[in-house]
């Protein structure tokens, strides 16, 4: 195995330890943190202050971004196993699903979370994005510039 698949295996492994470990927060800590995040932003978007549906925002793109993160890191490593377009995309997305799964499931478990089937799919676009932009960037790489 090379060195690439290697590092992109540990990324994964502790990208995954972030989000996971993010589920097993109480709900408490949950809002303190995404609280926080609202604070800043509210202070370049004063509109989402003191509105459920800035905290509903912030918590959503979280989401989203923590597994666009995913979806880059599982592409970038899929990329290099997987052979043909269409198993270089569907390979690393339904990985990132299965996670999204798990993720909503553990919440079922912690003190005041709850797993949403609407955050599996909010989580799935990132992944698929991620995967996306990554297999972009991979099929663009190494093509010459052309004169035109």
């Amino acid at each position: 195995m090379n060195k690439k698949k290697i590092i992109l295996g540990i990324l994964i492994v502790l990208w995954l330890c972030i989000i996971w470990g993010h589920s097993m927060q109480p709900a408490v800590v949950s809002e303190q943190e995404s609280g926080k995040l609202l604070a800043i932003l509210g202070k370049i978007f004063p509109a989402l202050l003191n509105t459920d549906l800035g905290m509903f925002i912030v918590r959503k793109a979280a989401h989203f971004t923590e597994y666009l993160i995913l979806g880059i890191l599982l592409g970038s490593y899929f990329s290099m196993i997987e052979r043909g377009a269409l198993q270089r995309f569907i390979t690393p997305t339904f990985t990132g699903l299965a996670i999204a799964f798990i993720d909503e499931t553990i919440q079922l478990f912690v003190e005041g979370r709850s797993g949403e089937i609407r955050d599996m799919w909010i989580d799935f676009g990132g992944v698929a994005l991620g995967v996306l932009i990554t297999l972009a960037i991979i099929n663009n790489k190494g093509r010459g510039r052309r004169s035109y």
